[in-house]
């Protein structure tokens, strides 16, 4: 009797123990789920992971909305709408008839100087201006220059609203710019992107366009001659074209090549740019090994022109040009660059390899004028 007393007892205690470690674990976690700062191990993290996304600030997207707004608004006074008209054959009929094209230009000058495209007033017989307040005038070329695509307009008005010409040196590529022209005959159509690429050099037909700023800015058919501006107001280039294959891709004549112009056009009347007479292609490995050349970083001539200054100077097919006025190059951009900054008569010094020859040589050539239709 005593002994199934204590088993009783035993068992009792056992079925007491597990009904209060349930019990107890449900109020706990009823406890801990009410008020977990009294259980700071039962406290759970919330720390994530920081990104380093940049995303425009509130205070960002609207000052260069505003800036956009603002050079819109000062920009847009100086373009003009331009429409050139030249007379040509009709065979069917033998008799001639106008023809018309519709471009923009931009005001530089209070005194009516407008800054255009070339192919916009090509060969054009009669020249007519509209300007932002609606009035048309007769335009008069002073001075074209078919390389780079640029020609100065002159009107007969004063006091009239200029846009100034910026450093387009100093151009970023992702810069914000805005472009602004004529499309299709709707005046003063704003477009806006960035800069795409910097000192582009174009092949057109059988010239080549050289130092062209790259923008996705969309620039469409009476664009051209109309100003690429940046957020300071300043035209940083001249719309001139788009690849008609691909979308965004938009090409300006630089605010530098502009300049270059202008003040040639001003003093003589004309612009000269240098020539040196020949194609030139950047060196690699690949290309000496193929036409059995030692490797030398630099730049491989792979024609001279007949006639040429590069012939006159005794340039060969094959050299290979390490360095030109003392600075190494390795990049045909790069050494077109320095050509163009000198003018046509300037002297420079070339240093290459050739071929069978241990040691450099050194040539110096006189530079010529650029013909029209050459590279």
């Amino acid at each position: 009797m005593e002994e199934a007393t204590k088993r009783n007892w035993v068992v009792a205690l056992i079925i007491g123990l597990v009904i209060g470690s349930i019990v107890g674990g449900i109020f706990g976690t009823y406890l801990v789920f009410r008020n977990p700062s009294i259980f700071p191990w039962a406290q759970v993290s919330t720390t994530t992971e920081q990104r380093t996304e940049y995303v425009l600030s509130s205070n960002e997207a609207p000052s260069i909305e505003n800036a956009i707004v603002n050079v819109v608004n000062v920009v847009s006074q100086s373009v003009v709408r331009i429409v050139s008209t030249k007379e040509v054959i009709n065979f069917f009929f033998l008799q001639t008839e106008p023809q018309q094209g519709l471009g923009s230009g931009v005001i530089i000058n209070p005194d009516g100087l407008i800054l255009t495209n070339y192919h916009v007033i090509e060969d054009a017989d009669k020249i007519e201006v509209t300007l932002s307040s609606g009035k048309t005038c007769k335009g008069v070329v002073i001075g074209t220059d078919p390389i780079s695509d640029v020609a100065l307009v002159q009107i007969d008005e004063k006091n009239l609203p200029a846009a100034k010409l910026g450093d387009s040196a100093k151009l970023k590529v992702g810069q914000y710019v805005v472009a602004i022209g004529n499309p299709y005959g709707l005046d003063h159509t704003v477009t806006t992107g960035v800069i795409s690429a910097l000192e582009r050099n174009i092949n057109i037909g059988n010239k080549t366009m050289y130092g062209i700023i790259q923008t996705d800015a969309a620039i469409n058919p009476g664009n051209s001659g109309g100003p690429l501006v940046n957020l300071e107001g300043e035209i940083v280039g001249i719309n001139t074209m788009i690849y008609s294959q691909a979308q965004g891709l938009g090409f300006a004549v630089s605010a530098d090549t502009c300049k270059k112009v202008i003040d040639s056009i001003k003093k003589t009347g004309k612009m000269e740019w240098p020539y040196i007479g020949i194609e030139l292609t950047t060196m690699t490995e690949e290309l000496a090994d193929k036409v059995n050349l030692e490797y030398v970083p630099g730049i491989a001539v792979i024609r001279v022109m007949p006639g040429s200054p590069a012939e006159n100077a005794g340039i060969e097919q094959g050299d290979i040009i390490v360095s030109i006025d003392g600075v190494s190059v390795d990049m045909s951009d790069e050494f077109l660059k320095i050509v163009r900054s000198h003018k046509a008569g300037d002297s420079i010094m070339l240093e290459a390899k050739r071929k069978n020859i241990s040691e450099m040589i050194e040539l110096k050539i006189t530079l010529g004028v650029q013909p029209p239709s050459a590279e």
